[in-house]
């Protein structure tokens, strides 16, 4: 192979990889963004129950019930930590 058609390879390989790198990058931007619509979508949606403006089908209420029950739990552990940090300030 000849040194400038060698180059010339190269080149393009380069150029196709750096293309494929740029999509990638744009995919995990577009899945970042899809997937704190769906966490924004379903917030509402949830509250929205909470609230009595909407009514869950039948087959979302596993769903909601395991997120209610998730929510007392990290509100537990928000209150524990809080009176952990009370009897034990920070900077003494």
């Amino acid at each position: 192979m000849q040194p400038v058609r060698f180059f010339e390879t190269l080149r393009d390989r380069v150029v196709l990889r750096s293309q494929i790198g740029k999509r990638k990058l744009d995919r995990s931007a577009t899945r970042r963004a899809l997937d704190q619509a769906s966490r924004e979508l379903g917030e509402r949606f949830a509250a929205l129950v909470r609230m009595g403006r909407v009514e869950a089908p039948g087959e979302l209420t596993v769903f909601l019930d395991a997120v209610r029950l998730l929510e007392e739990k990290l509100a537990g552990q928000e209150k524990e930590i809080a009176e952990l940090e009370k009897e034990f300030p920070r900077g003494k």
